[in-house]
């Protein structure tokens, strides 16, 4: 009943994006992937001693964030529940032996092996995620992360709205969620919570980062 309840909650949320929606989106978060990156990214970055070597980035989508990944990782894996971004990707680092493409279900990673990230990412789409995703996602995050790997992570800081509301109605999309609810479940999943940064993005606060460390 439970992963039943999960893969409903997954087809609601991944056919909202559709080529229609991914072209159009895409190509306005690529414009903008420098600034983001120099705004919300590297300032974490610098401030830790993270492992690039093997890097994993989630919900890769067209692979903007993964564009920059490959100047510091020796590997980056993609990962995305949308077959759409999965097929571009194919053919955007198609005969690039320093990136590998895996589909995943949208509430777990049964296809990664267990301790091969060095570093984990996610960039602009767990911000729509709903906490029962989330919460599913974050023990398989540990999982496949090597001991003492970070993992970055962009999600929603907004609850105004309450659980229950259309996420879609909400501002930039974001789904319930907060620091505080996001930190409770990464330490049950096991990490250490490093920091946790907030961001405006067309609202105050709307956004937090949060950085994690395996022990």
């Amino acid at each position: 009943m439970f992963f039943h309840s999960l893969k409903t909650l997954v087809k609601k949320n991944s056919l909202l994006w559709g080529k229609d929606v991914a072209d159009a989106y895409h190509g306005a978060a690529s414009r903008d992937m420098n600034a983001h990156w120099s705004v919300f990214v590297q300032p974490v970055l610098d401030r830790h001693p993270i492992n690039f070597t093997r890097s994993i980035d989630f919900a890769c989508g067209y692979g903007r964030n993964t564009d920059k990944l490959l100047e510091l990782a020796d590997h980056v894996t993609m990962i995305d529940v949308n077959q759409e971004n999965i097929e571009h990707c194919q053919k955007k680092y198609a005969g690039n032996p320093r990136t590998s493409i895996t589909e995943c279900n949208g509430y777990d990673l049964r296809n990664v092996a267990s301790e091969t990230c060095t570093f984990f990412y996610t960039f602009d789409s767990m911000v729509h995620f709903p906490p029962e995703i989330v919460k599913s996602y974050l023990p398989e995050f540990y999982r496949v992360m090597s001991p003492s790997g970070y993992a970055f992570i962009h999600h929603s800081n907004y609850t105004q709205a309450g659980p229950k509301k259309d996420f879609r109605q909400n501002p930039h999309w974001r789904n319930y969620m907060s620091a505080e609810i996001f930190a409770d479940l990464a330490r049950a999943a096991g990490f250490t919570v490093v920091e946790q940064t907030f961001h405006d993005w067309g609202v105050p606060n709307l956004d937090c980062i949060s950085l994690l460390k395996k022990a």
